[in-house]
C-alpha cells in the first residue's frame, strides 16, 4: 500500500482506474474469447486500486467494472449476444451478477492485501507477494462470483443460449470457469504486481513532492 497518499493522491488514482476501467470495457483489450464466455482484463484496474488503496477503493472500482458491463450492453446489444440475453431475461438478476460480483470482488481483494500485510513474514508493504498474491486470488474470484452468479440467478439463459440442457448447466459453467479462470489469474498477477509496483514508485514520488 502507498504510504502518505492523501486524498487529492487517491482520488486522482481511483478516478484514473475507473476511466481504464471503462476504456477496456468499449475496446477488444477488455475482453478475450475463451471458450462461449469471453474471459475479461477488465477486473486488473479493480484488483491494482484495491491492492494499492484497501477495500473501500476495490469496491468502488469494483462497481464502476460491473456499471461498465450494464452500460455496454445498453449501447452495445450485439456485442455480447448472451449478455443482451441475460439483460433481457432477467434485468435485476443481471444487475446483481454485473454489479454484486464485481464490487464484491473488489471489496474483498482490497481486505486480502490489508491481511497479506500483516502477515509476521512480509516485512515491506510493498512486497511483491502482496501484489502477485492479490492479482491472482481478485482474479479468481472475479471469475468464480460472476459464473457462480449466472448459473445462480441466469441458468436457463445459459441454457437456452448454448443449447444445453439445463441439468447440464453447472459442468458447463465449471469447465469454463477452469478454461478463462485459470489464465485470467496468471495473467493477473504478472500485471497487477507489475502496474503496483511502478505505481508505488511514481506515487512516491509524488508525495514526497
Amino acid at each position: 500500500m502507498i504510504q502518505n497518499m492523501n486524498k487529492v493522491h487517491k482520488m486522482t488514482l481511483t478516478a484514473i482506474l475507473a476511466a481504464i476501467i471503462f476504456l477496456l470495457a468499449f475496446t477488444p483489450l477488455g475482453y478475450l474469447s475463451i471458450g462461449p464466455i469471453a474471459a475479461t482484463t477488465v477486473q486488473m484496474p479493480v484488483i491494482i486500486g484495491a491492492a494499492l488503496m484497501g477495500p473501500t477503493t476495490g469496491a468502488v472500482l469494483g462497481f464502476f467494472f460491473g456499471l461498465s458491463a450494464i452500460v455496454k450492453v445498453l449501447t452495445m446489444p450485439g456485442a455480447d449476444a448472451f449478455a443482451t440475453a441475460a439483460l433481457a431475461y432477467g434485468p435485476l438478476q443481471y444487475l446483481i451478477v454485473c454489479i454484486g460480483a464485481r464490487i464484491a470482488m473488489g471489496w474483498l481483494s482490497g481486505l486480502l492485501a490489508v491481511g497479506l500485510r500483516k502477515l509476521p513474514f512480509i516485512k515491506n508493504p510493498n512486497n511483491v507477494a502482496v501484489y502477485g498474491i492479490t492479482g491472482a486470488a481478485g482474479a479468481l474470484m472475479n471469475t468464480v462470483f460472476y459464473l457462480g452468479l449466472l448459473w445462480l440467478l441466469c441458468a436457463q439463459v445459459i441454457s437456452t443460449q448454448y443449447g444445453i440442457d439445463l441439468s447440464g448447466v453447472g459442468e458447463f459453467v465449471m469447465g469454463t470457469a477452469v478454461a478463462a479462470g485459470i489464465p485470467e489469474a496468471i495473467a493477473s498477477c504478472v500485471l497487477v504486481t507489475a502496474v503496483c509496483k511502478a505505481l508505488t514508485r511514481v506515487m512516491r514520488r509524488q508525495v514526497a513532492l
